[in-house]
This record gives C-alpha cells, sequence and structure tokens, in this order.
C-alpha cells in the first residue's frame, strides 16, 4: 500500500508535479529504506503514544539555509530527497497526504514521509512547513547502483510462482488443490497488453489447503500478497507459509490439527500482470517500481517506462467494493499511484477474491457503519504489504472505531506481542497509522462480511529487499521477515473459526507429551501452560481451567478431560495423566485449551488450542500368569474361592497390559482376572458443565 494523492491539490501545482518525472525506476528501491528507521523509533515509544520528534541521527539539514543565499546544501546536492513534513493536526496530515503523494509509513509521529525533488522541498519550506531532510536515504536514492539481489538473485516470476503451485499439489495431493477463481486484467482484455512487450496475462491461482478426508463445515483463514506489485517480498511470504503448513504436516501438531480442521486460503500473487511488468524492468537486475495492476487505462497520458509516481493501471487495493472513493483515501487522477479506476470493483483481480470469499464466509454484519459483527462471527483475513512495518486493521475511510474494536484490537496485540509469538510491530487502524485509504480490502473483508480482518505491512527497509532477507537477519528485521511473521499467521489461522470470542481467551502454550511414544496401557503425561500474559492483552484475567482433547476437537463433541493446575493467576501450569489403555495403536493428537475464569456475552472464555502427537506403540507386553496358592490368607476385602482364585484389591498392580515387572511372584491379593481389576491409572471422568450451544468451540 501507498497513499499517492498528487493530484487531489491545487490545480497548477497538479501539472507542475506531472510534468516533473522526479521518481526513476533504477533509482527507487532505496526510497522508503527510511520507514525502517522511522517505525523503530516508532515502536520504541509504544504503538499509542509516539514521540512528535523522533531520532535525528539520519536528518542533516532542516528547511533552508539563510547562509547560503536561502539554498540548502543538501537538497542541491541530490536529485531526489527523501523527506519529513510534519503537520500540526489530522486535518492537514490528510490535506498534505493527498498532495503530497506520502509514503505509506505510520504518521504518529507527527510527519509524513514524502519522496521528491528540490523544487518540491523549496515550495514546501516557502509555505511555511517544517521539513527535514534524511541525507542516507536521499542518497541511496539517487545512486542507480543500490538495484541488486532481485529476481536473478532468488524473488520469483509469475511463471516461478505458479511452477511452485503446481509442485505442491504433486507433493502433497490429499492436502492441497489449485483453484483458478478468475482471469487478470490482461487475460480478460487479450491483445491490450502490449508493455513492456505483449503477453497475454494470466489465470488468477490460490491454494486451498486442508485435509479433505475430514469432512467440513470448517473455519476459513485467508492470507494474499503481491497485490501491490512491487511488493515482492509479500509472495515469497505467503508461499513460505505454504511451505510450512504442508512440510510440517506429519512432524507439528499445530500444523497437523490446523490442515485437518480449517479450510485456509493462500493466494501469493493477486497482482500477476503487476508483477510481470516489474519483473520486466532490467530483466529483473533493475525491477520497474510499478504498483498498480496491468489495466491500461491511461496508458497514453502515463509515464512509460513507468516511475515510482506516475504509470497507468488502477491501484487493487483501493478498488474493492465497499466505500469505494467515498472519503478522499483515493485519487481520481489515472497515473496515480493510488487511482481507484472509474467504478467500484471494476477490476478483475479484486472481484475475484470478492466472489470467492463471499461462497465460503457468510454476511454476518449488518448495512449499517455502525453494526458490529456477532462475537460468534467466522472467519479470517489478511492482506499482505510492505514496507511500513505495521499491523492495520479497519477502518481506513472514517476515523471513527469499527464496532468490533475491542476483539479487532485485542487480535492485533496478539499478532505484535514477541512474548506471543508476534512480530513486534506498531499496531492500529489504517486512518490512524497512516491516512485515509477507501475501497481498501480489508475494509470490505469487514464491512461487508464481518471476518477480522488484517493488513500487515512488512519490514524489510525498501519494496525491493534483498532476497536473503526473507529468511535470514538484515533489512531491518533481526531474524527474517518470513520468521518474523510465522508466529502472527498462525496464531490468526488458529483462531479462525471465532476470532473474536476467542481473542478473549488464554493461549495454550508448551504442550507436552511425556514420554511421546508409550507401550498401549502405558500412561505419559501431559504438560502445559496456559497465559493470558502477553504484551498488550486487554482481556487478560485469571486462568479458570483447562482441558484436553484425545483426536476429536471440541467443535466435533470431543470428549473434554479436565487438567490438574491451581487456577489463581493469569498464567498457570497444568498437567494431567494420559489413559493409553483403551487408545489404538498408532498416532493421536493430544488438544489442549483454557479458559478464563469470567464468561464473556454469556460464552466461556476459551482460548485457542495448542497440540501435541502421542504415539501408541503395541505387541511387546506380555499377560501376566497367576499361580494360585493353597494357604492364601484372606483380607478384608479378599475371599478365596475353592480354586484359589482371589478377588482383585485396591491394590491390584497385575493387569492383561502389564508390564513383564508384574509377574513377579503372585499373592492372594494380586489375581489375574482382568475383568476385576482398576485401571493401573484411572481415566478422569469427564466433568459435564453447560455450555451455550453456539458456536462451535474455537
Amino acid at each position: 500500500m501507498k497513499n499517492n494523492y498528487l493530484h487531489a491539490g491545487n490545480t497548477t501545482k497538479k501539472s507542475s508535479a506531472r510534468a516533473r518525472p522526479v521518481f526513476r525506476a533504477f533509482g527507487v528501491v532505496a526510497a522508503v529504506t527510511l520507514a525502517g528507521v522511522v517505525l523503530r523509533v516508532a515502536l520504541a515509544a509504544g504503538p499509542d503514544h509516539l514521540s512528535v520528534r523522533s531520532s535525528k541521527s539520519e536528518i542533516v539539514a532542516e528547511n533552508s539555509d539563510a547562509s547560503n543565499n536561502g539554498k540548502n546544501p543538501i537538497a542541491e546536492k541530490y536529485n531526489t530527497l527523501v523527506m519529513r513534513v510534519y503537520f500540526r493536526d489530522r486535518a492537514e496530515r490528510d490535506r498534505l497526504a493527498q498532495e503530497l503523494s506520502a509514503e505509506e509509513v505510520p504518521t504518529t509521529a507527527g510527519y509524513l514521509t514524502v519522496i521528491g525533488d528540490r523544487d518540491l522541498y523549496y515550495n514546501l519550506t516557502a509555505r511555511g512547513l517544517r521539513v527535514e531532510i534524511d541525507e542516507n536515504s536521499s542518497r541511496n536514492l539517487s545512486d542507480p547502483q543500490i538495484m541488486r539481489d532481485t529476481f536473478y538473485g532468488g524473488y520469483k516470476t509469475v511463471e516461478e510462482i505458479y511452477t511452485f503451485l503446481d509442485q505442491k499439489v504433486a507433493q502433497f495431493p490429499n492436502l492441497v488443490e489449485k483453484i483458478d477463481i478468475g482471469d487478470s486484467w490482461c487475460k480478460m482484455n487479450p491483445g491490450s497488453c502490449v508493455l513492456p512487450s505483449p503477453w497475454n496475462g494470466y489465470d488468477l491461482f490460490v491454494l486451498h489447503i486442508t485435509n479433505r478426508s475430514i469432512p467440513g463445515p470448517k473455519p476459513v483463514f485467508w492470507a494474499d500478497g503481491g497485490i501491490h506489485a512491487r511488493e515482492i517480498a509479500t509472495p515469497e511470504v505467503v508461499m513460505r507459509m505454504i511451505d510450512y503448513l504442508l512440510n510440517n504436516y506429519d512432524t507439528n501438531a499445530d500444523v497437523h490439527w490446523l490442515v485437518d480442521h480449517h479450510d485456509i486460503w493462500l493466494m501469493p500473487e493477486v497482482n500477476p500482470d503487476g508483477h510481470h511488468i516489474v519483473e520486466a524492468g532490467g530483466g529483473g537486475n533493475s525491477p520497474y517500481y510499478y504498483r498498480k495492476n496491468g489495466d491500461n487505462i491511461g496508458g497514453g497520458v502515463c509515464s512509460w517506462p513507468p516511475t515510482a509516481s506516475n504509470h497507468f493501471g488502477i491501484d487493487n487495493n483501493r478498488n474493492f467494493p465497499f466505500k469505494w472513493g467515498c472519503c478522499g483515501g483515493s485519487s481520481g487522477f489515472v497515473c496515480d499511484q493510488t487511482y481507484r479506476g472509474t467504478l467500484a470493483g471494476s477490476e478483475p483481480e479484486d472481484m475475484a477474491i470478492v466472489n470467492k470469499i463471499r461462497t465460503l464466509v457468510p454476511d454476518q454484519r449488518g448495512p449499517g457503519d455502525n453494526d458490529p459483527a456477532p462475537i460468534t462471527a467466522t472467519g479470517v483475513y489478511q492482506n499482505i504489504h510492505t514496507n511500513a512495518f505495521v499491523n492495520l486493521y479497519t477502518w481506513g475511510w472514517s476515523s471513527m472505531q469499527m464496532p468490533n474494536f475491542a476483539e479487532t484490537n485485542n487480535i492485533a496485540a496478539h499478532m505484535a506481542a514477541p512474548n506471543a509469538g508476534g512480530n513486534g510491530y506498531p499496531y492500529g487502524s489504517i486512518i490512524q497509522q497512516l491516512y485515509p485509504v477507501d475501497g481498501g480490502s480489508i475494509d470490505w473483508a469487514y464491512g461487508e462480511l464481518g471476518m477480522a480482518a488484517y493488513s500487515t505491512e512488512l519490514g524489510g527497509q525498501s519494496f525491493l529487499p534483498s532476497y536473503s532477507c526473507i529468511d535470514n537477519p538484515g533489512c531491518g528485521s533481526s531474524q527474517g521477515l518470513w520468521p518474523e511473521n510465522r508466529g502472527m499467521l498462525l496464531y490468526l489461522a488458529k483462531i479462525a473459526r471465532t476470532p473474536y470470542l476467542t481473542s478473549h481467551g488464554p493461549d495454550a502454550n508448551t504442550v507436552v507429551t511425556n514420554p511421546p511414544s508409550v507401550p498401549q496401557g502405558v500412561p505419559s503425561q501431559l504438560s502445559a501452560t496456559i497465559t493470558f500474559a502477553w504484551t498488550g492483552n486487554s482481556f487478560s484475567q485469571n486462568v479458570g481451567a483447562a482441558e484436553y482433547y484425545i483426536d476429536t476437537p471440541p467443535w466435533n463433541s470431543g470428549t473434554a478431560i479436565p487438567m490438574n493446575g491451581t487456577f489463581n493467576s493469569p498464567t498457570v501450569a497444568v498437567d494431567a495423566t494420559i489413559n493409553t489403555a483403551s487408545l489404538s495403536v498408532g498416532r493421536h493428537v493430544i488438544f489442549v485449551c483454557g479458559r478464563g475464569v469470567s464468561d464473556f456475552q454469556a460464552f466461556q472464555t476459551w482460548g485457542p488450542i495448542s497440540a501435541a502427537f502421542l504415539d501408541v506403540t503395541g505387541g511387546a507386553t506380555p499377560t501376566p500368569t497367576v499361580t494360585p496358592t493353597p494357604t492364601a490368607t484372606a483380607t478384608a476385602t479378599v475371599t478365596p474361592t475353592a480354586t484359589a482364585t482371589a478377588t482383585a484389591t485396591a491394590t491390584a498392580t497385575a493387569t492383561a497390559t502389564a508390564t513383564p515387572a508384574a509377574t513377579a511372584t503372585p499373592t492372594a491379593t494380586a489375581t489375574a482376572t482382568a475383568t476385576a481389576r482398576p485401571s493401573p491409572t484411572p481415566r478422569l471422568t469427564p466433568v459435564a458443565r453447560p455450555r451455550p450451544t453456539p458456536p462451535p468451540r474455537p
């Protein structure tokens, strides 16, 4: 996402701006290096109370210098400048964002990040605006040698992305299928796309991941990338999510149950036409800084080769059919980066997503702006961007809080909390963290259907970060963009059944079976930690209970077995002994979840499930044989019979599945009558407790 409202201000200024080819594709890759600096400083202050003045270590020039005849030597030094333009209130912020094509960097520190030339700089300072220049970013942006390590260094072309999807289908035919949900604009308009050379467009593919042998209905988690073509890290992260789910299905219990019991839809490339244009720049070595789709409306007016601020196409993230063009959050000029198109939902890429998700998730929200979705609403939508280093939610079109704000904000806090596996990013509404956006994807997903909807802006310090930074530390990430966001994505997938309600419950962490493999009849110890204690949790309370399920989860009417713990704090260690006598030989999934001590809207506050495997083996355990002794002495609970077969007592240790140690010399107080014995570790009796019928347990 990037806000470019260059033509919303004075007409004379617009015409002048259009005539200036400020941004050249060869030099823009590091334009948003400043974003990482800005956001790291902002994050240190917290998501809600960010300092208006951040560190100026990168800033070497503020406004003009009278000793140089009103000229700023730094502005004179570079052809392209990265500037901080300060505003005094939100109204001024929104006006300047429209006029100046503000970069997609959070504005909570009191300024917009703007890329422009020295004429723009002097124009702004002459108007009395406070403007700072980042010399390092300006130097990098003006250096044509910074384009490196892009497509030929590892990023996939559209064809390579689609080959990857085919490989996954071939490798995991029972767990994944490739679904064609529509055609790109260029495919729908054959012969219309001739730049950079003629091509015929693409199908729009999404990978559907679920164990199809387990019937539904199943909750929906949808994540997509590449809606903005130049944000080439986002398809890579979605492909990493695909790989992680499929490659770990047999080894990771959480992945296993997610794939078994959820419908996961992952779309690496929303905008293949735009991606195709980006990758054409310099044969992949100098990608075009192209943002929009392939719709060639305005093709005779807009710049070719495309510049960062001027090219044809329509911004897919301003074209969704909800609050389209309503509120100053998009542009009506065809060459602008946020051009919304001529009609709501006019672009086939957007409507392919809209039409598919409408078949997967019911409409759960009323028509009014203030109508909330029910607490039991289902479905999660995640739209991935770069590179603003922030987790965003609705609204973008309005500054009023969206109706399900408390739950939506708490989920975002979990997405961010490092001590809950989060990515460490700030979080908030689009209009709070950035500026107005109308016709956006997540406003549609929540506004029409009531889904919990988020847009994560990955870090990376650039729209074209080094490919190595996807998986490894670098580009401002201490882990790599995929490792940094993996826990966040898995959490969203976990809560998809009832995201708002589940956000009120605690996490179940460190679920362990010990030993993880036992002979049939031998117990295994189950342990876990149930906790509300993660950073930013607005719903924290004391843990009230924990339970586990064997193989059949709660939403499929599984049997709840209570776990032991001291339930008087927000974090509780819990345990249980799993009786395996009645379990079949093979692998079992042990589901664990906890709840808070207090209910919410008459629902118990159960949190997301975590799981562990338990493998039960068999075959090596002998059946004990007891030789009766004629001098057996009766006890108060044992009456020897004429055949000297004693009745079992509460101290009996020999069973039909006893270990070899149980075959020691028997006495009259231990018998071989398997049907009369208690289990060595009695299975806990499920505790009946009233629950509301809707919804199915998360």
